[in-house]
């Protein structure tokens, strides 16, 4: 099932030191989850590995790209998640 805890990200996409963060949004009245996305850059300092949410000019273009790998994603869960409901509605009859 998809994890809609509010501490994990139901998944990360990434694409060179760009990361995509799935979240998973609990839905209402038996929905399914909505998904929302963060976009972050990684970036090494002394201190070690670091994220910003500030994109440079080249990371926009890398971002089309992880964009549709997201959005590709997001589609993998709501199946996922609509085979896991169907699979839990078979075992409890049908119900």
């Amino acid at each position: 099932m998809t994890k809609t805890n509010s501490n994990q990200p139901a998944d990360t996409v990434r694409y060179g030191s760009l990361k995509g963060t799935i979240w998973a949004n609990p839905g209402k009245d038996g929905r399914p989850p909505r998904f929302s996305v963060t976009y972050t850059r990684g970036y090494k300092t002394d201190e070690g590995w670091k994220e910003t949410s500030s994109l440079g000019e080249i990371d926009n273009l890398k971002l089309r790209l992880l964009t549709d790998r997201v959005a590709i994603r997001i589609i993998e869960l709501k199946a996922e998640e609509a085979a896991e409901s169907d699979e839990y509605n078979t075992e409890e009859g049908g119900q």
